[in-house]
């Protein structure tokens, strides 16, 4: 099977050397998105294909939001992976580090809530790494005609919550509800009519396009909204927040200026966590 990626500028992406290529571009986006998981910080990332000319096929580039890794304790977080054999699909915890001591092994943006790392899976996780082009630029996003009201979608774990033991993510739909939506150094978040959760953070939002089953990565979740409201009686008082349903995420311009900083921290020799 051959999954072609037509950007809007250059074309002739060919999948090769994945583990998983579909046809549907949902379910591309779900074979890229694991739970990052820490006893002190959980949250979803997706996997970059690593375009460096030694990489082999199982090196690739973890993208999540930078507190995902900011706040998890110790030096290693589980990327929560999968696997697939005659019983079906298994989940397969896979240890990555992002700290040596007190050194930060990520690339964070300096500005904006996104982190990425270079890390290697092992050969049998299944998974599909995105070619950098499904990270959409300003000009790809206009392009697309991405406006108030589009139609978007995200993979995520909600409060943690996997899909099946397998620990698949959530398939969720959203609304843009921001405008106007660029330039996006004026506007680098945006709302989206959704019910995000601890957990959802670092989750690739997306849209679909037409001949092509690669998704266009518009973002990352980062933050939930809620609204804080009291209960008062003669007897007693409580305090409770309540969910508007609106969820934010980083346009995917910053992921885009994250890995040119990646890209600059490379020297030859340099070793990926595992």
């Amino acid at each position: 099977m051959k999954c072609v990626w037509k950007s809007m500028v250059t074309a002739g992406m060919v999948c090769i050397g994945i583990s998983v290529c579909a046809d549907s571009t949902e379910e591309n986006l779900i074979h890229a998105t694991f739970k990052v998981y820490n006893k002190a910080s959980t949250g979803t990332g997706f996997l970059l294909r690593d375009p460096s000319p030694t990489a082999s096929p199982t090196n690739v580039i973890l993208i999540t939001a930078a507190h995902a890794f900011k706040k998890a304790s110790d030096e290693s977080v589980l990327l929560v992976c999968r696997t697939q054999g005659e019983e079906g699909w298994k989940r397969f915890d896979h240890k990555v580090m992002i700290r040596n001591g007190t050194n930060e092994l990520w690339t964070a943006h300096p500005t904006q809530d996104v982190a990425v790392i270079r890390c290697t899976l092992p050969p049998d996780v299944k998974f599909f790494a995105l070619p950098r082009t499904a990270i959409a630029s300003e000009a790809d996003a206009q392009a697309a005609g991405l406006t108030v009201g589009s139609r978007l979608f995200y993979f995520a774990f909600p409060a943690q919550i996997e899909a099946n033991k397998a620990a698949f993510p959530l398939f969720r739909e959203a609304l843009i509800t921001s405008y106007p939506l660029f330039p996006a150094t004026n506007y680098p978040t945006l709302y989206m009519t959704a019910p995000t959760f601890a957990g959802d953070s670092g989750a690739p939002v997306a849209m679909r396009l037409p001949n092509t089953s690669i998704p266009l990565v518009l973002g990352l979740v980062v933050t939930r909204t809620r609204k804080d409201d009291k209960f008062t009686s003669d007897d007693f008082t409580f305090s409770f927040k309540r969910d508007l349903s609106l969820g934010s995420f980083v346009q995917a311009e910053y992921i885009l200026e994250t890995l040119k900083l990646l890209d600059a921290d490379v020297t030859p020799g340099d070793e990926r966590p595992e």
